[in-house]
Order: C-alpha cells, then sequence, then structure tokens
C-alpha cells in the first residue's frame, strides 16, 4: 500500500490535485500504518488533528478554524479515533496544496457511527450524555457514498482515484512574481484602477477559496505603498481573516521602511466610529460583514474594495450578493465585478475541494426559484435524526440559514445533527422550501442550579435565553420552565416581504405550545428594522446588550413571548421593567447605539406640559434663555414629541438628553460644526412643533 499511495502522490501531483485517502480499521493498525507512511514521504509540513501525534508532524488541535485559514502545509492525517471536528477539518483542508496527502484514520462505519464524538460535544447543549452519539458522523458516512476518494484499512487500498484530467494550460505560464495567476494579477490591476480612476466607482472581488483574493489585495497595497500612497486601511471580520493581505504587503515592502506603515489593519467597529483618512479600503471577508455596515462603509469612502468568498468554508454563497449588490448599484451604479476562478494550490476538479463541499454542505446550489400561490402552506418540523432520510432537506436548509445569516459556519450544521435541544420547522409548499426557524429546546433546569447561574456561580452550555432570564434579569424560576429559543429565522430572498416570516412565527407557536413550552424568546444583532419585525409578531425586548457585537457592530438584544395567557403579564413587567432600566442607564451603554433602536425600546414616562414648561421652551427657542436652564423642559417635551422630530433633530437629544454625552462627542458624530449649531437645531425643532405641545 506504501508503494501504491507514492505512486498515486506523484501522479496527484502531475494532475495538481491533493490526494483524499480514507482508511478504516482498528486505531492501532492505522495509527502503525500512518507512522510508516511519514517515514516514507518525509512531507516538508505536516498537520496532525487528534491525538497520538508524531514527532514529524504539528499538533493543530490548539487553533481556532479561521486560524488555519490562508496558510500552507502538504500533509494533513487525521485520527477521528479521538473526534470529528469538522469545522476544523473543512477549514484546514484549504491549507493542503497540490500533490498533498489528506489522510483520515477512522474506524469501521458501523462502529463510528454508534460512538461519541468528542470533538462536536461543546456544540451540545447541558445536559447532553457524554456518550450520545449524534447523527453528524452517519450522515457524513452518508455523503461520502457519492465522493470521489480511495479508501482501505491499515494494509490494503480497495478502489482507485477518478483522476481527473490535468490542465491543458497552466494557470501559471507567463506570470512573472509576484502573481501567481494571469487572474491575480488582472485583480491587482482592477484594484490600482480603483484608486487611479473615477471616485464612486468600487470593485466587487468574488472568488472560491483558494484562488488568491486575499493576495491580491495585498500585493495591490504594496504596489500603492511603493508609488507614494500613505493611507491605505483594509478591514475584515477579524484580523486573522486580513492576515494573508497583510502578509504579503509585508513581503513585498520588508526592504522599503518609508512604506511599511502604509497599509493599516482597522476593525469594523472603529472604522465606523473614527473614519480615519484612507486612500483606498480594502474590506476581506466583506460577506461576513453585515450588509448595514458595508453600506455605511460604501457611504463614507470613496475609493474601497470589497473581496469576498463565495463558495466553501469561508464563503456565504449568493447571499451576501442577494443583500448587498442592489444598495450598491442604487449608490454606485459604475461599479466593478470581478471573479477569480483560477485556483492557486490546486486544479478546478480537485477531489479534496469536491470531498469538502459534499461532505460539510459547502456546495451552492442554483435551484430553481419557488413561485409562492394560493396553495396552503405547510408547516414542518424536523429534528436531528429526520436529516438522514432528509439530506437534501437539510441542504436547502443549511443553504438559506447561510444566506441569511453573516456567521454560519460548518459547526452550525454538525450542531443540527448533533445536539438533539436543536430543530428546524419550515414552511413549505409542494415540498419546496420557502421558510425556517432554527430552535434551541432550553430551561427546564433544577432549582438549585438556576440559583447557582442567579448568583454567578454557574453557566451551561446552550441555554441563551434561560441564562439571561435567571442572570441578567434576575427571574432564576423562569430558568426552570420549558423555553424555546429562535436561533435564526429565514425567508427564500425572492419571497421576502410577503409575510411569511410573519406567518411561521405564527404557526410555529401552537406546537409549541402542545409541546409544553412557557415562553418563546430570541436573541440578536439590534436593529430598528429587526425590532419592528419582531415586535410585530408578539415579541417584548427584555434586555439589551452592553456591549457591541465585533461582527455587526450593534448590539444583543433579548425578546420574549409568553405561550400562554397566564404569562402574558410577567413579559409585561419584564418590558417594562427593561425600558425604565434601558432610559435610565443609557449613559453606560454604547455611545453609538443607533437613535431609531433607541425610539422603540425606551418608553420614558410622560408628564403634561404646564404653562411655565411651555414659556421656558418658547425662550429658549428664541434664544433668550440658556439650554442649561431648560433641561429638565427640553426633556421633558422630547420625551412627549419625538417621534414627530426628524431623524437628525432625534439624533441630537438622544445624545444629549438621553446619553448625557459632551457637545463634543454629540457635534463629531453628527457632523456638526459646533455646540451654537447643535443649540440651534433643538430651537428650530421647538419653534416647529411648540403648537403640538
Amino acid at each position: 500500500m506504501l508503494a501504491a499511495l507514492q505512486q498515486a502522490l506523484v501522479k496527484a501531483a502531475n494532475c495538481r490535485i491533493r490526494l483524499p485517502v480514507i482508511l478504516q480499521g482498528d486505531e492501532k493498525s492505522l495509527l502503525t500504518q500512518a507512522q510508516h507512511l511519514l517515514m516514507a514521504l518525509q512531507p516538508a509540513h505536516s498537520w496532525w488533528l487528534g491525538e497520538h501525534t508524531p514527532a514529524q508532524c504539528q499538533n493543530i488541535g490548539q487553533y481556532k478554524a479561521h486560524q488555519l485559514l490562508g496558510i500552507e502545509c502538504d500533509c494533513l492525517i487525521i485520527n477521528a479515533f479521538s473526534g470529528f471536528d469538522a469545522d476544523k477539518i473543512a477549514a484546514s483542508a484549504g491549507a493542503l496544496t497540490a500533490g498533498g496527502l489528506w489522510l483520515l484514520l477512522a474506524p469501521e462505519s458501523l462502529q463510528w457511527q454508534q460512538l461519541a464524538n468528542s470533538a462536536h460535544h461543546r456544540l451540545r447543549s447541558y445536559p447532553t450524555p457524554t456518550d450520545y452519539p449524534g447523527y453528524f458522523i452517519a450522515f457524513w458516512l452518508g455523503q461520502l457514498q457519492q465522493a470521489n476518494v480511495l479508501r482501505g484499512n491499515a494494509t490494503t487500498l480497495f478502489n482507485d482515484l477518478t483522476w481527473p484530467e490535468a490542465e491543458a494550460n497552466s494557470t501559471t505560464l507567463d506570470v512573472t512574481m509576484p502573481y501567481k495567476t494571469s487572474e491575480q494579477a488582472t485583480a491587482v490591476s482592477a484594484i490600482l484602477n480603483v484608486v487611479s480612476g473615477h471616485r464612486r466607482r468600487p470593485l466587487l472581488l468574488l472568488a472560491d477559496r483558494g484562488c488568491g483574493k486575499s493576495a491580491a489585495l495585498g500585493i495591490a497595497a504594496a504596489h500603492l505603498a511603493l508609488s507614494g500612497k500613505k493611507h491605505i486601511l483594509i478591514t475584515a471580520p477579524a484580523k486573522a481573516q486580513a492576515a494573508v493581505a497583510l502578509a504579503h504587503f509585508a513581503q513585498l515592502t520588508e526592504h522599503e521602511a518609508s512604506t511599511s506603515l502604509a497599509l493599516r489593519f482597522v476593525a469594523v467597529d472603529e472604522l465606523l466610529a473614527s473614519q480615519p483618512e484612507a486612500e483606498l479600503l480594502l474590506i476581506d471577508e466583506a460577506a461576513a460583514i453585515p450588509t448595514p455596515l458595508l453600506q455605511q462603509l460604501l457611504d463614507h469612502y470613496s475609493r474601497i474594495v470589497f473581496a469576498s468568498t463565495e463558495h466553501g468554508y469561508e464563503g456565504t454563497g449568493r447571499g451576501f450578493q442577494l443583500r448587498f449588490q442592489p444598495y450598491l448599484t442604487k449608490r454606485c451604479p459604475n461599479w466593478r465585478l470581478l471573479r477569480l476562478t483560477q485556483p492557486i494550490r490546486y486544479q478546478a476538479q480537485d477531489p479534496l475541494e469536491q470531498l469538502i463541499r459534499l461532505g460539510f454542505l459547502l456546495k451552492q446550489t442554483d435551484e430553481t426559484a419557488v413561485t409562492l400561490t394560493a396553495e396552503s402552506l405547510e408547516l414542518k418540523h424536523y429534528h436531528a435524526s429526520d436529516w438522514l432520510t432528509e439530506p437534501k432537506k437539510l441542504q436547502q436548509v443549511f443553504g438559506l440559514l447561510s444566506f441569511a445569516h453573516y456567521q454560519t459556519q460548518v459547526k452550525d450544521l454538525a450542531a443540527l445533527l448533533d445536539n438533539p435541544a436543536l430543530s428546524v420547522y419550515t414552511l413549505e409548499q409542494d415540498k419546496q422550501l420557502l421558510a425556517c426557524a432554527l430552535i434551541s429546546q432550553e430551561g427546564e433546569i433544577d432549582d438549585a442550579l438556576s440559583q447557582a447561574i442567579y448568583q454567578g456561580q454557574r453557566r451551561i452550555q446552550g441555554h441563551l435565553l434561560a441564562q439571561n432570564l435567571a442572570f441578567h434579569l434576575a427571574s432564576p424560576a423562569l430558568a426552570t420552565v420549558k423555553l424555546a429559543r429562535i436561533m435564526r429565522i429565514a425567508v427564500q430572498p425572492h419571497l421576502q416581504r410577503q409575510q411569511l416570516g410573519s406567518q411561521l412565527l405564527t404557526r410555529l407557536e401552537k406546537p409549541l405550545q402542545q409541546q409544553g413550552y412557557h415562553y418563546v424568546g430570541s436573541s440578536f444583532a439590534a436593529s430598528a428594522d429587526l425590532v419592528r419585525f419582531w415586535q410585530k409578531a408578539g415579541f417584548a425586548a427584555i434586555r439589551l446588550g452592553m456591549q457591541l457585537d465585533k461582527a455587526s457592530a450593534e448590539p444583543s438584544l433579548v425578546m420574549l413571548k409568553a405561550l400562554s395567557a397566564e404569562n402574558v403579564s410577567k413579559v409585561q413587567q419584564l418590558k417594562l421593567k427593561f425600558a425604565s432600566r434601558l432610559y435610565q442607564e443609557l449613559p453606560d451603554y454604547p455611545s453609538n447605539i443607533a437613535s431609531d433602536l433607541l425610539l422603540q425600546l425606551i418608553q420614558p414616562t410622560q408628564h403634561a406640559m404646564t404653562p411655565l414648561t411651555l414659556t421656558n421652551l418658547q425662550l429658549f427657542s428664541a434664544d433668550q434663555r440658556p439650554f442649561e436652564l431648560v433641561i429638565t423642559e427640553l426633556l421633558q417635551w422630547f420625551n412627549q414629541y419625538a417621534v414627530i422630530l426628524s431623524k437628525l433633530q432625534q439624533q441630537v437629544f438622544i445624545a444629549k438628553l438621553w446619553q448625557k454625552q459632551s457637545w463634543a462627542v454629540v457635534c463629531q458624530r453628527f457632523s456638526l460644526t459646533g455646540k451654537a449649531c447643535a443649540i440651534k437645531l433643538m430651537q428650530q425643532a421647538i419653534i416647529q412643533h411648540i403648537d403640538s405641545a
């Protein structure tokens, strides 16, 4: 077998593919065979995932999945006897170069399906037993039946690979350093044109993983720095996702000290808050940044490049295009789209890439758009075990969740199959998926544990809603009842704004009631539009997070709805208590929370205007009474008439009177020239609307 594998690896290198091999049997024999393989092959950069790491290999178990992106190895061995971490396996596969070996060591299929997957234990909700096997391995083995891989045991290979044709023309011919493909050189040229060409003509750079998109950003930045540009910014959902671009920039400018600081990484939230000067803004993995934040960046920066992975581990597929491109066209009709399709590390028909996409449902499907008719819609409920007989439906559900949510990852697929507390409700018509909701079963925590959570002594996995109620809202009794948390809700993009999301929320209430749930809730990055959607469905806001989410730059909001009449009053109490506390404690929250969101959440006490109050306001508006002597009157008036003011007027009043921010901060946030300008705006609001009072 060693000789056969060596021959296959030579052929793989000639075809510019990676070789996927799966060996099943007993652990001791397979580990011994892996050791022989390593000694025979002598790979330069070997990775190992799992226990019993040989001396020749680097164990990657301690790395997070995103830390494995953008780096390379030529041998990757996975010891699945000590766990099968779907997230890390999907991410690490992209690091393997052409001619490399991807080797999976695993138990026999029947035994493997019956074993608990220790690598996925953190995905399960308390109190799932440690010996719970889950369904991910069974699902993955089912997908594997369609894969083009070498299979065998410790001594024998059972089949040969269906070898792809060698590429007719190398993508690297006639390409000079630092480029790896002609497409990458074209991409760099297009990025440079964003700087030298007309303003407001952004570039959208899309690619599958491994096509050199991020490297192109770094190469282009180096060209600009060497030509004298000094203010180039790059951002991404996390700095690790800009590491490839930064590394290429550093490599090309290492001998030019004056250019080494021309490219600077700035986190998205800081970028929006401080809006630093930029001759060019580069955004890597833009699909993983919420559309509202991309819109704000597009509005402020006139020269900008959006780069994103379309498919694969890092990608969110067509969802990014469907959400963001319409706004891009509206604001910048002359924007340009460029796609990179030439893989750098391996060829297009690489069997390992096909295995990863198939096994982890990363392959986007271009299905015919569903047409909504007058036929009745069907509500269906899927549990983890159902996905084994409904793999196509799971593909549809996972694809839709990826479209709708910017942080959907492979571990979310694993959780669907391995966490018994998760289930999915779908709205379907003629077996076609229209909308879906991902539900987590929570609560039913015993009194002692709920008290420990309330006292800050314990935290348990998978009970976000219950822990919010017990700890943050000082209501441990609510953690002892059965709770449903809606983790995600999604509607087919072409069917949005047809009330399907609202229908789904309404329809799933009855089965939840029948299953004994007392409350249903959700937690999400809050925006005014989302809050309106949930409020329309009868949910009440009960807690706002004190920190902004790094990915969305928005605070998290918890909303709750009672599923029985006797619990409605309790939710109303929580709602009123939250609105009152938020009003009083708002200065302690992040200063840049959107004003339209605060107007939806805060319900300040209103008092009738007295003649003296109105007189003082009129004097203020006539510039005959200073702001400092009418703060109370202004607050009383604004609390009653905020909804009829313009957006800018609302923003200034909230920042000054509710958030108690300094004049300098208020003016900086809303681009006002100074305190006098801000006061003038308040005075105009009084003049315009004093008759209402």
